[in-house]
């Protein structure tokens, strides 16, 4: 359902309280530069109700024979009926005094100790001390009013974002095809991965393709920020699978935890892309409405509690390395 900015009175939920771990990490922050699923082949979204058992992080799991290509799925949002987005302050002129986000200190996540090589793939990831990419010409945010218009900013944003990224991908060796986008009605649509409900997914056969529904738009109609943050995070979905990650993460077991590492990484890579905008000023506004954003994101097993969304979510908008967003290194506990 649709959601737009933060109501009448809404207060924003306190910052994410540090957490204890010890490695690499990000510090005291108060202004820094700032997606649902996987890749060369594509993550499951759901499993049986039942939670499999947790796997100790920099534990190896038995890989599986054959990897199965599944497409990944964005969260869809609660039932909710949510007023429309603040109108929204001009963009300030270069170096005028902007918003900071506000104090928080987070500790360093745990210093990545693979015990075998797919963990290794998925704990040392080879751009793990590369700052997020800085995205210049990006679409305003806005809301959008009609399917052309919502078709038109995701494209761009789409395009916006691979070209920032370009440098470094071409920098890894990696493939520098932009993947393709495509649009789907209703509530799901069948891809090379399968079929997949969801306001949006990623599938990584091939190229990799992006696919944007009608939840999506319905979200981009009440929420200015909601391309921002759906295509960052589809985006972040490639580049785990430009990376290596989507297909070391198949040749592990499947359970829930595995796909919650998946996605709160790719939800934390969104916040980072989104912060990272040159086109966003992300005022205080902005941070309340971030905020509500994870606040009403589905609780559906695969997609991570409210404390981990709301955690990993806020520390992406903080993050100063990709690293800091690696959910591989953390304990279970983190990633519930």
């Amino acid at each position: 359902m649709p959601w737009g900015g933060p109501p009448p009175g809404f207060t924003p939920p306190e910052s994410a309280a540090p957490r204890p771990w010890a490695g690499i990490g990000i510090g005291v922050v108060a202004a820094l530069v700032a997606v649902a699923l996987v890749l060369g082949f594509a993550a499951p979204i759901l499993f049986d109700s039942t939670e499999p058992a947790q796997v100790p992080t920099a534990v190896p799991m038995s890989p599986l024979a054959t990897p199965v290509q599944r497409p990944t799925g964005t969260p869809t949002l609660q039932p909710s009926t949510p007023p429309p987005s603040p109108t929204r302050d001009a963009m300030p002129e270069p170096g005028a005094a902007q918003w900071q986000l506000p104090e928080s200190s987070w500790e360093p996540l745990p210093t990545p100790a693979p015990e075998d090589e797919l963990w290794k793939e998925l704990q040392a990831f080879v751009f793990l001390d590369a700052a997020p990419a800085v995205l210049v010409g990006c679409p305003e945010p806005q809301t959008v009013e009609t399917e052309g218009e919502f078709r038109q900013l995701v494209r761009e944003q789409w395009h916006c974002v691979h070209a920032a990224w370009l440098p470094e991908i071409e920098a890894m060796g990696w493939s520098s095809v932009e993947p393709a986008v495509e649009f789907y009605a209703g509530a799901g649509a069948t891809s090379e991965c399968g079929y997949l409900d969801a306001p949006a997914f990623y599938c990584s056969s091939g190229d990799g393709r992006a696919y944007f529904g009608s939840g999506h738009m319905d979200m981009a109609m009440e929420w200015d920020l909601s391309i921002n943050e759906m295509v960052n995070h589809e985006y972040g979905h490639h580049l785990q699978n430009l990376a290596g990650i989507t297909l070391a993460k198949l040749m592990l077991e499947p359970s829930n935890e595995i796909e919650r590492r998946t996605e709160l990484q790719a939800t934390c890579w969104s916040a980072a892309m989104t912060r990272n905008s040159r086109d966003v000023a992300f005022s205080e506004v902005d941070w309340d409405s971030w905020q509500q954003r994870l606040e009403t994101m589905v609780l559906d097993g695969v997609h991570g509690s409210r404390e981990s969304i709301r955690y990993w979510g806020t520390r992406g908008l903080y993050a100063e390395t990709m690293g800091d967003c690696n959910t591989w290194a953390v304990e279970a506990s983190e990633v519930s």
